[in-house]
């Protein structure tokens, strides 16, 4: 039980908590970005075009977080974490983990589809949720086995280029990406359904108590 409440602190002090940082921040950002105002219509600031880009580069991070479950296998097979400590420490610690990354991953692109609903840009959001999450599927990829990250398009821009084109060749990309992409796709109207029950029926009790 030691070992595994060690391993508890000694994982939200490193990757867990960086991943998380990483998936809030397009979470963060689509809270500025996709906020109503007036007048209605797309900005014509720079600056919120270019915060639009940086929200792209960093959404993969967010779904990056369930690829993390390659870190639970190496922690249960530590030696001297016990049956309880796996159960009641790393469990729980990892469904925490990767339910509030994905979470982030949700909000972001609902707040995306409703701000772009809200301009009329689009009628239905269901092609443009799965675009963004084979988009993701591919940058998720990129990230887990070519160790790219979000950033190096600023800083190393032709590797990440030659490194993208590379890949095309590769049959494990396609098959990497389409499964990452069924797992997101698949995981985002999961946690979408839940959300909009859980707000509607949130809505339902509020309007009870009002009466």
């Amino acid at each position: 039980m030691t070992a595994a409440i060690e391993l508890f602190w000694g994982n939200i002090r490193g990757f867990m908590a960086w991943n998380l940082f990483l998936a809030i921040i397009p979470c963060a950002m689509s809270f500025i970005l996709f906020a109503k105002r007036s007048p209605k219509q797309l900005p014509l600031n720079p600056i919120w075009w270019f915060g639009l880009f940086a929200f792209i580069l960093f959404l993969p991070n967010a779904p990056y977080i369930i690829t993390d479950i390659i870190h639970f296998i190496d922690d249960v097979r530590v030696p001297d974490v016990s049956d309880n400590g796996i159960i009641f420490i790393l469990i729980p610690q990892y469904i925490a983990f990767m339910l509030l990354g994905f979470q982030c991953y949700l909000v972001s692109i609902m707040k995306l589809t409703k701000y772009l609903g809200w301009l009329k840009l689009i009628k239905t959001t269901a092609w443009l949720e799965v675009s963004i999450n084979f988009i993701c599927a591919i940058g998720v990829y990129l990230g887990r086995f070519n160790r790219l990250n979000s950033w190096d398009l600023f800083t190393h821009p032709l590797h990440v280029i030659r490194t993208t084109i590379y890949n095309f060749a590769n049959p494990n990309f396609l098959f990497g990406t389409i499964i990452f992409f069924i797992t997101f796709t698949g995981l985002y109207y999961i946690f979408k359904w839940i959300n909009i029950s859980l707000v509607f029926y949130w809505q339902n009790r509020c309007k009870q108590v009002s009466v």
